[in-house]
């Protein structure tokens, strides 16, 4: 009789292990779907650091040049458990490309009194145009805000280089200091080389001419003259 009593309080006692067991996985299951993401209040994007109410409240000291710091509060009013569990934030830059930054890589979760918070760094000028965050177990319809920005500082731009000087004594050739008669000015037409001759023109030519067509003529009468006489000579 004693064994079996034994086996019955053995078998109820497994039973309710297993119950338990069975209820543990139930309730991990439940935690682990409670955790939701909810968006950003609308009303807060897009905006740039520099238009948003600006306080460097809840960022890290050494903010950094050329660096925007953007903080974000989870409102009692989401009714969700505990802080963030984390921010990703949507970001566009001056050429319009959009850019996804996390509390993850890119900022932390804010612990302390009160309302909860979380802040992301971005470089410096880039608008915000949307944000999520995971939280858990909030109500219905939750969102949360952007409370405040830390714009940033322009970094130091770059010196150009300075020219330097040239050293004492050094012949600088300043443009068009050319010897005069080794190149000729643009537009200027060259001159004839020396000694080339060009026709004669005007009256000395005119002179040459008339010599040249009276003495064709002349021998071509002489030629006539000497012709005849042979001819009359035969006969």
């Amino acid at each position: 009789m004693e064994l079996k009593h034994s086996l019955k309080q053995a078998g109820r006692f497994g039973l309710s292990a297993a119950a338990g067991l069975v209820g543990s996985l139930a309730l991990a299951s439940a935690a682990q779907a409670a955790i939701v993401t909810i968006p950003i209040n609308p009303g807060n994007v897009p905006t740039t650091a520099e238009d948003f109410q600006n306080s460097c409240d809840n960022l890290p000291d050494g903010q950094g040049v050329g660096v925007d710091g953007w903080v974000f509060v989870l409102p009692a009013a989401a009714g969700a458990e505990g802080n963030f569990i984390s921010v990703t934030a949507t970001f566009e830059d001056a050429e319009g490309v959009e850019h996804v930054l996390s509390t993850d890589g890119d900022g932390g979760i804010v612990s302390g009194s009160g309302d909860n918070k979380a802040y992301i760094t971005a470089p410096l000028g880039w608008t915000l145009v949307d944000a999520e965050a995971d939280v858990e177990d909030p109500d219905e319809g939750a969102q949360f805000n952007l409370t405040h920005t830390c714009p940033g500082t322009p970094g130091e731009e770059e010196s150009s280089p300075v020219e330097q000087p040239s050293s004492p004594g050094e012949e600088t050739t300043s443009p068009g200091s050319e010897t005069p008669g080794e190149s000729g000015t643009p537009g200027e037409e060259s001159t004839s080389p020396a000694g080339s001759s060009l026709p004669t023109t005007g009256a000395p030519l005119t002179i040459a001419l008339v010599s040249a067509a009276a003495l064709a003529a002349a021998g071509a009468a002489a030629f006539m003259y000497l012709r005849r006489r042979r001819e009359a000579q035969d006969w």
